[in-house]
């Protein structure tokens, strides 16, 4: 039997169409990395945010899991909502060592240590340019400055995304 090895990939801006340069970008890194899980001989288990999952779809991937909506309904679909039914998922699939698939300006970092809290050996692998989307619907993923003063705010202030 395969070992098991998951793929959390986490979507970055949203537009008024999905997916958007940046999660066409994360998509193709989910690629990129399964690829290279499979070359391992590893048996992969993908899960995904809906917006990446659009850029999957092109790509003619289907994940395992797509998140769709926050489990408390009204409630904003964040890192931390991904992960934690990501790992839900991916527990009952028996997959310990995850790979977290973001945008490596802060969000991966933070996306690294929710998965690690969640109980997974986080796998490290590089991700490559994924930009910022100008004509985001939210404002903190339109250019690095923006990210970083979200960044501060959701640290000293608990401010999280609508």
């Amino acid at each position: 039997m395969k070992e098991k090895a998951g793929i959390v990939a986490f979507s970055f801006a949203l537009g008024e169409k999905e997916p958007n340069p940046c999660n066409r970008r994360l998509a193709c890194e989910v690629d990129r990395i399964a690829r290279k899980l499979r070359e391992e001989n590893k048996e992969v288990v993908i899960v995904s945010q809906w917006e990446v999952a659009e850029g999957l779809k092109e790509l003619e991937i289907g994940p395992d899991l797509v998140i769709t909506e926050h489990r408390q309904k009204g409630s904003y679909l964040d890192s931390d909502e991904v992960a934690f039914q990501a790992a839900i998922f991916l527990h009952d699939q028996g997959v310990m060592e995850v790979v977290p698939v973001a945008h490596p300006f802060l969000h991966l970092t933070k996306c690294q240590k929710l998965l690690r809290k969640a109980g997974f050996k986080v796998r490290k692998e590089k991700i490559r340019y994924i930009g910022f989307y100008p004509e985001s619907k939210q404002w903190w993923t339109r250019g690095p400055l923006h990210l970083f003063l979200y960044a501060i705010l959701q640290v000293l202030f608990e401010r999280r995304g609508r």
